[in-house]
């Protein structure tokens, strides 16, 4: 009877998943969390400070942060990274003259700790637009081959056209606790 009990309340268990979206402005992480809560883009507007969304993907139900990229609001990114279930660090993977910036606020988190151990997926977003970079270019210009303490991934994705972004939902319900 126990063995019943424990498998109906695995079927009917949801995992709960917090999740802070970072990355500087027009990278796309509000039109990547409209993607993810509704399955395609709306029009969208700079982030001034920050949106939250709520919705479920199968069984884990997923609370997310979506942080303002301009460079007032950066300084805020730490105080909602630390406590989170994962991080998304979204990249305009089109626009190089950026990767400077992102990679030194990415490792300003990393190097004070407020990620740490999180699982941090980096989203290589506009992989539509025909000038971007690539995940081994990406890799290399936001030198992640130096993180060794934080879990990592690379993905390239584009949020305006939902492309890979079954394997955003897919990475995000697996790390569901």
């Amino acid at each position: 009877m126990g063995a019943v009990l424990t498998r109906l309340l695995e079927i009917f268990y949801t995992k709960k998943l917090d999740i802070v979206v970072i990355g500087l402005e027009n990278s796309g992480k509000t039109t990547l969390l409209s993607v993810l809560a509704h399955g395609e883009p709306v029009e969208t507007v700079p982030t001034i400070g920050l949106n939250v969304k709520v919705f479920k993907k199968g069984k884990v139900n997923m609370k997310c942060w979506d942080i303002g990229g301009q460079e007032q609001y950066r300084s805020e990114w730490s105080r909602y990274t630390k406590g989170c279930d994962v991080v998304l660090y979204v990249v305009d993977a089109a626009a190089p003259n950026k990767f400077v910036t992102a990679k030194k606020e990415l490792h300003k988190l990393l190097d004070d700790g407020s990620i740490g151990t999180t699982p941090l997926l980096v989203l290589a977003n506009k992989i539509d637009i025909p000038e971007h970079a690539g995940e081994q270019e990406l890799i290399e210009k936001l030198q992640l081959n130096y993180v060794l303490e934080t879990p990592w991934m690379v993905l390239p994705i584009s949020a305006l056209h939902t492309t890979n972004i079954d394997q955003v939902v897919e990475w995000l319900t697996s790390q569901g606790k």
